[in-house]
C-alpha cells in the first residue's frame, strides 16, 4: 500500500472517530442543558426566578392591585411595567415574578392624581392592594335649581333631597327631586330657625321617604331658646308642630320607626315616647329617666340615668327591657349626651363633655373603654367591623373585630388617621368603608385607611365658601355640596368615583 492510500485511511479512520466524539459531546451537552433548563424551567413555572446577587434559585412575590378606575399605568421602581394580567373575576391586577425586597410602586392615569407607596415583596408571598382610588385632578360639576339651600338631606330612596334655607319670615324647607332635577314642594315655617348645630341634629327621613321630621328653634317670650319639630307628610304634602300635636314639651331626638310607617320615636325631658304621626291618641311612654336612644333596624336601644346602663327593646314599645350594659367604665360616671348604636355587641357612647366610650363584644374579649375626649361624631361601618370617629381637628379608626385583608388590622386595635390644625368638617365613609371623605376650609379630601408607607390623601375638590356641607351618596356614587353662585348658595354634585367596568371589559 503506498504512503498516499495509507494517509488517506488514517484521515477516513480519524474524521469517523472525531464525528462520534462530537456527536457524543454534543448528546451530553444536550443531556447537561436539560438537566440544567428543565427543572429551572419548572422552577420558573412556579414561581422561582434566578437571584444573581445571591446566585440561587428563590420564590419570587407578586403585587396585586384593584384601583378604580380599573384601566391604569403600573411603574416598578419607576420603571414602566407591561408584566401585569389582569384577573377577570376579581377585576384585580398581578405584577409576578418579583424577586423579594424593597420596591416603590405607581399607578397612573392621564387626568388624575397619582398613588404610589413604598412596600416589601416577600417569597412567595402576594402584596395586596384592593382599595386604590385615583382621584381626578378636575371634576365637571353639575349644579341644581336650589338657591338659597345651606344643608340638605338625601332620603333613603335618593329619590329626594330636603334643603333647608333661611327666609325674610323664617325657615323654608323644600324637597327637591333628584331624578327630574326639579322642586316638588315647600314648606314654611314663619318665626323659627333651623336648629343650630350644637344639638347634633338633622332632618331625619322615615325609611319609606314618606314623611321628614325638622328640628327648629327660636326665642321664646321669656328670652329662652324654644325647641321643637315639625313633621312633614309627603304623600300628603301637610305639616303639623310636633309640640302642639302630642302636647308634649322640651322634645327631642326624633327618629322614625325603621319597621312601621307613620311611627317616631323621641324624648319629652328624660321620657322616652313613641307615637304615630297620623293618630296623637295613638302613644306610648316606654321608660323615664333616659338620656339618649337609638335604633336598628329590628330595636331600640336606650341608656338610662343614673347607673348609664343600655337596654334594648323591641320597637313597639310594650315589649320587656334587655339588659345590654353592666357598669360604665369609668368612676365619675359620665352623664351620656348620645347612643350610637350597630347591634347588641356594638355601642359607642358620647358623654355631655364628649368623651367618647365604646362597648365591644368581640371574638376574643369584651372591651368597655374611653377612646376619645373632645368627640363631635361617629359613624360605624355598614359592616360594624370599623368605628369612625372624630375630633375637631384628628380622626381615628377603632376595629371592633379582625380585619383580614391587606393591611390586616386586629380587634380592639386604634389608629389615628389625619390630623390638621385646621377644623374638621363633613367626616364620613367612602363606600368601600377603606377611605374617608372629609373637610377642612374650602379643600374636600378623600383619605385611605391602609397605613403601609403612608396614607395617600387626595383632594377631590375646592369651594369657594368655607366649611360647605357635603354628602356622598353611596348608591348615586355622586358628592352632593353647596357652593356659592352670585349672591346666593346652590346645591352641586360630581360623579364619583368612575363608572366600573363589567369583568375589566370597556370602560
Amino acid at each position: 500500500m503506498s504512503n498516499e492510500s495509507c494517509l488517506f485511511s488514517f484521515l477516513e479512520i480519524y474524521y469517523v472517530y472525531m464525528e462520534k466524539i462530537k456527536r457524543s459531546l454534543f448528546f451530553w451537552l444536550l443531556a447537561i442543558l436539560f438537566f440544567i433548563a428543565g427543572p429551572a424551567v419548572i422552577l420558573y413555572s412556579q414561581g422561582y426566578r434566578f437571584d444573581f446577587r445571591k446566585g440561587i434559585f428563590v420564590h419570587s412575590g407578586t403585587i396585586t392591585f384593584k384601583a378604580n378606575p380599573q384601566n391604569f399605568n403600573v411603574k416598578i421602581n419607576g420603571k414602566p411595567s407591561n408584566s401585569q394580567q389582569l384577573n377577570r373575576i376579581n377585576s384585580s391586577f398581578n405584577v409576578q415574578g418579583l424577586l423579594p425586597g424593597d420596591y416603590e410602586i405607581g399607578l397612573e392615569k392621564d387626568g388624575f392624581q397619582s398613588w404610589s407607596k413604598k412596600t416589601v415583596v416577600h417569597s412567595g408571598v402576594a402584596s395586596e392592594f384592593w382599595n386604590i382610588l385615583l382621584v381626578r385632578g378636575n371634576y365637571e360639576k353639575t349644579e341644581y335649581d336650589t338657591s338659597g339651600a345651606e344643608k340638605f338631606y338625601i332620603s333613603p330612596k335618593s329619590d329626594y333631597a330636603a334643603y333647608e334655607k333661611k327666609t325674610d319670615s323664617g325657615l323654608e324647607i323644600n324637597l327637591f327631586n333628584i331624578s327630574s332635577e326639579k322642586n316638588d314642594s315647600s314648606y314654611n315655617f314663619p318665626d323659627w330657625n333651623f336648629i343650630e348645630d350644637a344639638r347634633k341634629e338633622n332632618i331625619e327621613w322615615s325609611p319609606d321617604q314618606a314623611y321628614i321630621s325638622v328640628p327648629v328653634e327660636k326665642k321664646a317670650d321669656n328670652g329662652l331658646e324654644e325647641y321643637n319639630y315639625f313633621i312633614v307628610d309627603v304623600d300628603g304634602e301637610t305639616s303639623f308642630n310636633l309640640g302642639e300635636f302630642s302636647n308634649l314639651k322640651e322634645l327631642s331626638g326624633v327618629r322614625w320607626d325603621p319597621k312601621e310607617k307613620g311611627y317616631l320615636f323621641f324624648r319629652s325631658g328624660s321620657s322616652l315616647y313613641r307615637l304615630n304621626a297620623r293618630d296623637n291618641l295613638d302613644i306610648v311612654k316606654i321608660s323615664d329617666d333616659v338620656l339618649s336612644f337609638d335604633l336598628s333596624k329590628t330595636d331600640l336601644y336606650f341608656i338610662k340615668s343614673p347607673n348609664n346602663l343600655a337596654y334594648k327593646t323591641a320597637t313597639d314599645g310594650k315589649s320587656e327591657f334587655q339588659q345590654i350594659t353592666s357598669g360604665f367604665p369609668d368612676e365619675n360616671n359620665p352623664e351620656i349626651h348620645r347612643i350610637i348604636t350597630y347591634d347588641d355587641d356594638r355601642i359607642a357612647f358620647i358623654s355631655r363633655h364628649e368623651d367618647l366610650f365604646v362597648y365591644n363584644k368581640g371574638e376574643y374579649d369584651t372591651y368597655f373603654k374611653k377612646l376619645g375626649e373632645g368627640v363631635k361624631g361617629v359613624h360605624f361601618s355598614d359592616d360594624g367591623k370599623k368605628l369612625l370617629f372624630w375630633t375637631k381637628n384628628e380622626i381615628s379608626v377603632y376595629f371592633t373585630q379582625d380585619w383580614d385583608v391587606q393591611p390586616i388590622r386586629s380587634e380592639n386595635d386604634l389608629t389615628n388617621v389625619t390630623r390638621y390644625s385646621d377644623e374638621i368638617k363633613n367626616v364620613q365613609w367612602f363606600k368601600d368603608y377603606e377611605h374617608i371623605i372629609f373637610s377642612t376650609g374650602k379643600y374636600v379630601k378623600i383619605i385611605e385607611l391602609d397605613p403601609r408607607d403612608h396614607r395617600t390623601c387626595m383632594d377631590l375638590l375646592t369651594t369657594t365658601v368655607e366649611n360647605p356641607f357635603i354628602i356622598y351618596n353611596n348608591y348615586l356614587e355622586k358628592m352632593y355640596f353647596v357652593d356659592a353662585k352670585d349672591d346666593s348658595t346652590i346645591i352641586y354634585s360630581i360623579d364619583f368615583p368612575e363608572p366600573t367596568p363589567i369583568l375589566g371589559i370597556g370602560g
